[in-house]
């Protein structure tokens, strides 16, 4: 699909079932336009190299968090990792719950 015919982002929907992979890939399609890199038909696989990225967040915040981290044993991509996985696996629109910390 050549970039000029990929859609707009959808309108945000509240409720209902989780993101779709077809919603997913089509943002994932999107990113990848914008950014000038090939455009996928597929989402990566499960198994895929993890990715390294790069985000800002207040310093007194990831202060607090890698305390925590640090004092529950897990690292802070794991930290990062638990929260992204509940935040994709929920409705549109919704709270987020986040899991029991893990003991290592």
């Amino acid at each position: 699909m050549p970039d000029d015919t990929l859609p707009s982002a959808p309108p945000m929907r509240y409720g209902g079932a989780p993101i779709t992979d077809a919603e997913a890939l089509a943002s994932h399609r999107r990113v990848q336009a914008a950014r000038g890199l090939p455009i996928p038909d597929e989402l990566p696989a499960h198994d895929a190299r993890i990715v390294q990225t790069a985000h800002r967040f207040p310093p007194r915040l990831l202060a607090r968090v890698r305390a925590r981290a640090e004092m529950e044993g897990v690292t802070v991509t794991d930290v990062l990792r638990d929260a992204l996985e509940a935040y994709a696996a929920a409705s549109p629109g919704s709270r987020v719950t986040y899991p029991t910390p893990k003991r290592r």
